[in-house]
């Protein structure tokens, strides 16, 4: 699997032009993304500027050599690079595994280009597999809890190892969520979003524009935009 991962990571260091502003993911994949970008970087003499999604995707990167900005000291991002958790056919996904949902979506939604490398461990006909994250605030977190648990979602609170609740690089909590039986996932991520002390949801809906499957070396676009 490691080695389906550095393929996916190589196809996407390969998509990288010179000058450009990258996004840089969270993950295991997304890191090996890093580790290769570097090392091209170096190689080739490249002018790279560099956003991170997390404070570990950062210093990362920044042990690695590269130069990384906040995301507000830059006017636009050309190309994000990022995992997923699970991927349908349409390119849709469920991110937030490690957490970082919240960073990664504010920097995919301000990308031009976003490409996920994965594995096709990770490709489903139907999102529902791996559990949606979604990031509440502390403050009123039960209530929050006990709605989406009355909407049959089945919801548990992210925890640490010794047992205490996972707080995210903003200060926030995860609940895992059960989607399996929701078919509509563009409504529900609405519905998700407008509830009061939701911060972020992992669903990201016509985001992803290109995936790299390593184990296979497949490239797949998002199907409205094959033609263009």
């Amino acid at each position: 699997m490691n080695e389906d991962k550095v393929r996916a990571a190589q196809m996407a260091v390969e998509r990288i032009p010179n000058q450009a502003i990258v996004g840089l993911g969270s993950g295991s994949t997304a890191s090996i993304f890093i580790d290769l970008l570097a090392k091209r970087a170096q190689d080739e003499a490249m002018d790279i500027t560099c956003v991170a999604t997390s404070v570990q995707t950062q210093q990362l990167a920044l042990g690695f050599g590269l130069k990384v900005v906040d995301i507000d000291a830059v006017d636009r991002i050309d190309v994000t690079v990022d995992g997923a958790d699970e991927v349908d056919g349409d390119l849709n996904g469920i991110k937030g595994g490690g957490a970082a949902l919240l960073f990664e979506k504010i920097v995919a939604v301000n990308s031009s280009k976003n490409i996920w490398v994965v594995d096709s461990s990770k490709q489903h006909p139907r999102l529902g597999s791996y559990k949606l994250p979604v990031e509440v605030v502390k403050f009123g977190v039960h209530h929050v809890f006990n709605l989406l648990k009355s909407w049959g979602l089945s919801p548990v609170y992210r925890q640490q190892e010794d047992g205490n609740y996972l707080t995210t690089d903003s200060g926030n909590y995860i609940i895992d969520v059960d989607i399996r039986d929701f078919t509509d996932l563009p409504k529900l991520a609405k519905d998700l979003k407008a509830l009061t002390g939701v911060v972020e949801h992992g669903l990201f809906i016509g985001i992803c524009d290109e995936l790299l499957v390593g184990n296979t070396g497949q490239a797949y676009r998002r199907p409205d935009q094959q033609q263009q």
